[in-house]
């Protein structure tokens, strides 16, 4: 054999070199270098290694500011209030359900929209999920609806955060003096029906106003004030407060969770705006005269931002309303200093008015539809 030959047949003995996988990174190196990244190269990276596109709480939000869903000439955009706006390119699945079928948003939680659609004539309602950072959608089992009950006498919310895609819906009204609850999960192929006593003192005129989940419950406010809570885990109903508030009832209040505060907001289109906080020890609400350096995003899904920052702080005790008759931008209490010129206020101000649902930003990750289906 010749020198030649021992040469090319050492090559072929040479054991190949391995190429390293984007996946043996270490995942602290990972999510220390996603830490650095805007939303957009945060997607963008994630897209590189499905190891990597998982949801991750351990990876630091860019903003607590809630983006905007918007119609601009035909054309839906995400409206990012600090960066300006992304065009959702694939929007067809989007438009088919939005236009053609005249769907609308009535909750959104940590990147996914609830949309319904009320089919009178069928005395049904259509209801699925929406990801406008993924373009996907889940449909949900049709709901027979009651004729008394009107999609404004109905209230919707869903559970979803960072560290679960468990998703659970809900669904309630007041019919006959009986709290009707009905709840699903992304995947379900039916619905789980509660009836419970309402529990009010006077409950006659009363209907629900809005829903909001927080940490495993649902809490519902009524027309009148009164508020009432379902557990999920324990599938139990019950009521924290029955009495009427002052400046009730009404047809416009939201409710905002933070943390483990629980807000109310009443609104009237040509009376100024109540904020009312729970008191959970004595079950009771409390008026509140300031938003003590928070700025409130209002809509089906209602948000509370604390104004820290350098940015962030020019939007203090500012409410941002467009869920309702008319959009608005309202101060709040004697400490309001917000500066009018700034960019964020008019870009926020801006969402407020074309805007048709503020979304949580899924910053440590998006869950994508089989995430939310296949949750145990």
């Amino acid at each position: 054999m010749t020198t030649a030959d021992s040469s090319a047949e050492e090559t072929r003995q040479q054991p190949e070199k391995q190429v390293p996988e984007w996946s043996d990174i270490p995942r602290d190196i990972v999510e220390r270098v996603i830490g650095y990244l805007n939303w957009t190269d945060r997607i963008r990276i994630r897209a590189v290694c499905k190891a990597w596109s998982t949801p991750n709480h351990h990876v630091p939000g860019i903003s607590k500011v809630p983006w905007a869903l918007k119609i601009n000439y035909g054309e839906y955009r995400l409206l990012d209030p600090f960066s300006g706006e992304y065009i959702i390119k694939d929007s067809s699945i989007w438009k088919e359900y939005l236009v053609k079928h005249f769907a609308r948003p009535c909750a959104s939680a940590y990147g996914w929209i609830l949309l319904r659609k009320s089919l009178f004539y069928l005395q049904t309602e259509r209801l699925f999920l929406y990801s406008p950072f993924t373009t996907e959608v889940i449909k949900l089992p049709d709901i027979g609806v009651p004729l008394p009950v009107l999609p404004m006498h109905q209230v919707y919310a869903f559970s979803l955060n960072a560290t679960s895609p468990k998703c659970v819906i809900f669904l309630l009204h007041l019919r006959r003096y009986k709290i009707n609850i009905k709840l699903c999960s992304a995947g379900d192929h039916s619905w789980k029906s509660f009836e419970f006593n309402c529990g009010f003192d006077n409950p006659c005129g009363e209907c629900a106003v809005n829903a909001v989940y927080a940490k495993g419950v649902f809490y519902c406010v009524f027309t009148g004030g009164q508020l009432g809570a379902f557990d999920v885990e324990l599938e139990e109903w019950s009521i924290l407060a029955d009495h009427p508030l002052p400046g009730f009832p009404t047809i416009s209040a939201n409710l905002i969770a933070s943390g483990a505060d629980l807000w109310l907001l009443n609104r009237h289109v040509f009376q100024s705006f109540k904020l009312f906080k729970f008191d959970f020890s004595e079950m009771r609400w409390v008026y509140e005269n300031n938003l003590n350096n928070r700025v409130l995003f209002i809509g089906t899904t209602s948000f509370s931002v604390a104004a820290v920052g350098v940015e962030t702080s020019e939007l203090a005790d500012t409410i941002f309303c467009l869920d309702g008759p008319s959009y608005s931008v309202r101060r709040y209490g004697s400490t309001y200093r917000t500066s009018r010129e700034s960019q964020l206020y008019r870009k926020c101000s801006e969402a407020t008015e074309f805007g048709m649902v503020w979304i949580e930003i899924p910053s440590g990750g998006i869950w994508r539809a089989n995430d939310l289906i296949n949750a145990a």
